[in-house]
């Protein structure tokens, strides 16, 4: 037996086909529609002389006062065509000569006080082609006012002799271009181009005094070139092609703005005149977005300054209805319940102050947590999104009795379970509970299937066995007037799938047509641009036929439960795109006897970069209401994700892309303001659904690094989060540009350090996570994500999630090709998480901060580079951070996680054998040691684990570490020398105790060399008592020589030094070992060298020792404490006191 869908498409066919043969029969040739006719001219009066005379006014006096003279002459309706008879009145002022046949106005060259003209209606070719001197001695030049309106113009010659006019209009001409001809009248204010042909309004930039534009009735596109116009105060531009109104929003003094009849399709574009807070009137008629959903109000709300839209003035009443729908209630209740509960009671004594969602409960998927075995999770909707799917929306127009909302709602709902009776005992009644199913449209179901009409008599005898025996037991449970536990489950379990089947009914028959450039465009159609999926639209929607369906009765209150929201108002017509997709699914919900609302507000789609913000809402999405708790859904990304989405969204989860515009839709204890929420990361839904959490809560949508330095190292953004560690799967990582460009990426397209993007996970129990979605757990495990930024500006990170295809991807054998042939990896990719890096400028190198600036050039931070095995086996690289650098010749602490490794070490070039790290006591797979970073362009770490190919153990490379090169550090033998203790209060090292104080400006007992630099340019006597140069410099070796003797100081090799090292190093011998008298106190070894000849003397020798050459004072200089260290007394000799040479290179690690 066919199905219903086929007899429709049938009769469908053959009425076609009959009516095109009628057509045939009876069709006559189409005749071309007759052209326009021709305009008829109306006749016009004779020109005679006297009527100039009769033509005369306003009789004053000349300009020079001497005489009396009319001053103005209306002469219209006649067939004059020139105005030469004109020059007999020389004192004219203002002359009106409409709708006449003028073609010349070269007469007009005598009127020299002539301030204004009008001459529309007549057959002009030119404005004022009066042909003037091109120095301006003669003519009307005083001209003020200019009415060229119905003409015959085509351009706009050069109007540069007429530069005092202050109104021109050219209306009703044939301009297509406005040019250069308008470009040195600066002083026009009025300009009248309406009913041409402009395509674009290129020219009108140097009328800066322009307050007033008619443009309307043109082809104008753009309205960019106007952004100049500062003082604009009247804008016409209807009737225009306008889609957007860029070069707008620099119009702050705007009043009056007319943008009636464009192609305005988003109410975005009306949020570029915010800044003109004297916008009083705006009218927005006749364009797409009158289409859109409440209109009117969201435009009040929008622009609250506008007191006249749509010529219609804005009622007190319509500001406080738009501000209502965009949550100013709630925000006001929030600040009434703080101002006057500061404490958080009510005067009834209720406790805690409600939410703002006080009737509206937040679902947590307590259907889905209840369901178990083998039907529970997604496996159970696998029929319903089946069924859902193999309804047509062609189904509606053939349907019995006419297709609607209604019967496509009961069709729908035919495979669901059935709804709860109202008793046990009303279902054991028999007639009352089918009375009851088939009110609602839904059959008794038989073997969890409900046949219908299709079913049989074999399901309907199936279905009467069921019934007695349903009876029987409710029978016995009569008598407590409650529903059975069976029948309550059933009835929980039937308002969940129908508003599944719902959902799924939607997206799947709306996917073909959506796109994300289209979702918020009142013209995109919902099932395709045929005539009849118009017709299946308008019928569904409400507008064809069948009506709306009422909404649900409310539920009885139950005592102590929070009130009830009121009533969702009825729902209107038309709307953007996904405004008429959350329609859809409201409809089919409230047929299906489910409260559903529709839920607009701002939506943090993919194409929206992160920082960026709309001002205006741009979307729609929808809550509908499951065992009385509320579930906020999307059918729009649904059908822009394929019906890859969630059914169920947390409102914590769903917060990060959607915000309402009432704040009690958020579903949150604590609702967010719009400010707050667009800081927050663009986190999308799938990133929860993939069981990911984040794990930064500084984590923003826009993330400014900190400042550099020139010469310094460009920082690296990282970021944590937690997702589920699954096999065929990892999460990528990429680095944008502001150009889009990728400029780090992780997983790596080449091999080897240094990379630029770099991610590892948390080993061990902290990097353990339990993160839950809806009824769902997931274990999840925290990762860390590291990007090198390659010079100031900003970026976007991305975060997607790679799903590769089982079995490592498809092998093709390609002729040519060495076998196994060429492999595809199919991977599918999700988008997760995006925000922005923003890193400032350099900036300038400052020298009393930062010592000697080596090289102006800043180096790009180097990441390590992870081997697979690396990712796989879980391992973590502790210290040294992966984000900072290595650099060579540094004592570094290297500590790290690996699983499942015996033994782990460090390989670099030169080295036989790997230098092993020790291993932890505890069994946390830990190995930890400090080493020296040796001079190489790479280090690896590597592992000792079994390898599954070799069938034993060898050593594995973990990760690679680039290395960078330290020039300026001077390397020596390591050779253990011990600091002996200075008493800071010993007489014998006073001058060492002043000179470490001058040096220690910050009092942390550590010299570095930049303070010591500082040190040296406070007093240069410091220098030469350490004998360090005067002066130092990069390019002529006195930085080398100040490094060495740094070097000495420092025996630590820590770049700090101590006091004890300094007073070691200037031969101050231990606490105890000198037996004072005054004498030695008076004659001390340390003179300053400040009074007297021998001051003088010597620092005449330590000046001509430091221009000594090399090898005199560095060729043979000891270790520290040897050689110059004791030599502070004017004695040149070698002798050493306990050190070691220095090593003439980098010591071998």
């Amino acid at each position: 037996m066919p199905s219903d869908g086929a007899s429709v498409a049938g009769s469908s066919r053959s009425s076609v086909s009959r009516a095109s043969r009628a057509s045939k029969r009876g069709a006559k040739k189409s005749l071309p529609p007759p052209p326009p006719p021709e305009p008829v001219e109306e006749p016009k009066n004779a020109f005679q002389s006297s009527m100039l005379s009769a033509g005369l006014s306003q009789l004053g006096r000349t300009a020079d006062g001497l005489k009396p003279a009319y001053l103005t002459l209306s002469l219209t309706g006649t067939d004059l065509g020139n105005a030469d008879v004109l020059g007999a009145f020389p004192h004219l002022q203002s002359l009106v000569l409409r709708d006449n046949r003028l073609v010349d106005l070269r007469g007009l060259a005598a009127l020299r006080h002539l301030t204004a003209v009008d001459v529309s209606g007549n057959k002009l070719t030119q404005v004022l082609d009066l042909r003037l001197p091109p120095d301006g001695s003669s003519g009307p030049t005083n001209l003020r006012s200019a009415d060229f309106s119905r003409n015959a113009l085509d351009m706009l010659r050069d109007l540069s002799p007429f530069s005092r006019l202050t109104a021109l209009a050219a209306a009703h001409n044939r301009l297509e271009r406005v040019g250069e001809g308008l470009t040195s009248l600066t002083l026009l204010k009025v300009l009248d181009l309406s009913h041409n042909r402009l395509v674009s309004v290129r020219g009108l930039e140097r009328c800066a005094n322009l307050r007033e534009l008619r443009l309307g009735h043109n082809s104008l596109r753009s309205l960019e070139p106007l952004a100049g116009l500062a003082q604009l105060q009247v804008l016409d531009v209807g009737h225009n092609r306008l889609a957007h109104l860029a070069g707008a929003a620099s119009l702050g003094a705007l009043r009056t703005l007319d943008v009636s009849h464009n192609r305005l399709g988003r109410l975005e574009e009306l949020a570029v005149v915010r800044a003109a807070s004297l916008l009083g009137t705006l009218d927005v008629r006749g364009n797409p977005l009158d289409k859109a959903m409440c209109l009117r109000l969201h435009v009040v709300h929008l622009l609250p300054q506008v007191v006249m839209l749509d010529g219609v003035a804005v009622e007190s009443k319509e500001k406080v209805l738009a501000a209502n729908m965009h949550g100013a209630d709630a925000e006001g209740l929030r600040l009434i319940r703080r101002k006057y509960f500061p404490n958080g009671e009510l005067d009834d004594g209720g406790g805690a102050i409600p939410p703002l969602a006080a009737g509206l409960v937040a679902s947590s998927a307590e259907e889905e947590a209840a369901a178990d075995g083998p039907g529970s999770g997604e496996g159970a909707y696998v029929r319903l999104d089946a069924w859902a799917a193999s309804i047509k929306p062609e189904w509606v127009l053939g349907a019995a009795g006419g297709g609607n909302v209604v019967s496509l709602a009961d069709q729908l709902a035919s495979v669901c379970a059935p709804p709860r009776p109202t008793t046990t005992a009303a279902a054991a009644s028999g007639p009352a509970g089918s009375a009851h199913n088939t009110a609602s449209g839904a059959a008794p179901p038989a073997n969890g299937h409900h046949g219908g009409a299709r079913g049989g008599v074999g399901v309907a005898a199936t279905n009467a066995a069921a019934a007695a025996a349903s009876a029987a037991a409710a029978a016995a449970a009569a008598g407590s007037g409650k529903p059975s536990a069976a029948n309550e489950a059933a009835w929980r379990r039937s308002q969940l799938e129908r508003a599944r089947v719902c959902w799924r009914w939607v997206v799947t028959h709306v996917a073909p047509t959506a796109a994300l450039a289209t979702t918020w465009d009142v013209e995109a159609p919902l099932f395709g641009p045929t005539a009849q999926a118009a017709a299946i639209e308008r019928l569904l929607l409400g507008s064809g036929g069948g009506g709306e369906p009422p909404p649900p009765p409310p539920a009885p209150q139950m005592p102590g439960a929070p009130l009830a929201p009121p009533p969702p108002p009825p729902l209107p017509g038309g709307g953007t795109w996904s405004e008429r997709v959350a329609r859809l699914f409201t409809l089919l919900c409230r047929a299906c006897e489910l409260e559903a609302v529709p839920i607009p507000g701002y939506w943090k789609h993919p194409d929206l970069p992160p920082g960026s913000r709309v001002h205006a809402h741009n979307h729609c999405w929808a809550g509908v209401k499951v065992n009385g708790r509320w579930r906020l859904v999307d059918p729009t990304a649904a059908a822009l994700a394929g019906g890859h989405f969630p059914f169920f969204v947390p409102p914590d989860a769903f917060i990060y892309s959607y915000w309402p515009l009432e704040a009690a839709w958020q579903l949150l204890q604590e609702p967010l303001s719009q400010e707050v929420w667009w800081q927050l990361p663009y986190a999308s839904v799938a990133f929860f659904a993939e069981g990911c959490r984040l794990g930064d809560a500084a984590l923003a949508a826009v993330n400014p690094l900190r400042p550099i330095r020139q010469g310094g190292v460009l920082p690296a953004f990282s970021l944590a989060l937690a997702a589920p560690r699954r096999r065929g799967c990892h999460l990528a990582q990429r680095l944008y540009d502001s150009a889009r460009r990728v400029v780090a990426e992780w997983p790596p397209r080449e091999p080897g350090a240094p990379a630029y993007a770099f991610q590892q996970v948390v080993a061990g129990p902290r990097g353990q996570v339990e993160v839950s979605f809806g009824a769902d757990s997931h274990a999840a495990q925290l990762h860390q994500m590291y990007f090198s930024l390659p010079a100031p500006g900003e970026y976007e990170v991305e975060v997607s999630h790679v799903r590769e295809l089982p079995g490592g991807g498809l092998t093709l054998a390609v002729e040519g090709l060495a076998v196994p042939g060429l492999t595809l990896r199919v991977v599918e990719e999700q988008q997760l998480l995006r925000v922005k890096v923003v890193l400032p400028a350099i900036q300038p190198h400052d020298e009393a901060e930062d010592g000697i600036l080596h090289s102006p050039a800043v180096l790009r931070t180097p990441l390590p580079f992870g081997s697979p095995h690396w990712y796989e086996a879980g391992c973590q690289l502790i210290s040294p951070p992966p984000n900072r650098p290595l650099e060579a010749d540094r004592s570094e602490p290297f500590k790290l996680v690996v699983p499942g490794a015996s033994r782990v070490g460090l390989m670099a070039e030169g080295l036989e054998q790997p230098i092993e790290l020790a291993a932890a006591d505890d069994d946390s797979y830990a190995f930890s040691t400090s080493l020296q970073v040796p001079r190489c362009a790479a280090a690896t770490l590597m592992a000792y684990v079994h390898h599954d190919q070799l069938g034993g153990c060898a050593w594995v490379p973990l990760v690679q570490l680039a290395v960078l090169p330290q020039s300026q550090h001077m390397v020596y033998t390591p050779i253990a020398v011990e600091v002996p203790e200075v008493g800071d209060d010993d007489p014998a090292a006073h001058f060492a105790r002043e000179i470490f104080r001058a040096m220690d400006k910050n009092v942390d007992g550590g010299v570095c060399r930049r303070e010591i630099l500082a040190a040296f340019r406070r007093n240069r006597q410091h220098a030469d008592i350490l004998k360090c140069p005067a002066r130092i410099r990069q390019d002529d070796g006195t930085f080398e020589r100040f490094v060495d003797v740094f070097m000495q100081i420092d025996t630590s090799k820590l770049g700090t030094f101590t006091f004890n090292e300094l007073a070691f190093y200037m031969g101050v011998l231990p606490t105890g070992y000198y037996q004072y008298s005054d004498e030695e106190e008076e004659d001390g070894d340390f003179d300053s060298g400040d009074e007297g000849e021998e001051g003088g003397e010597a620092q005449a020798e330590l000046d001509a020792e430091l221009d000594a050459p090399d090898d005199e004072g560095e060729g043979e200089v000891g270790g520290p404490g040897g050689g110059e260290a004791s030599d502070f007394t004017g004695d040149s000799g070698g002798g050493g006191g306990g050190g070691g040479g220095e090593a003439e290179g980098p010591s071998e690690p």
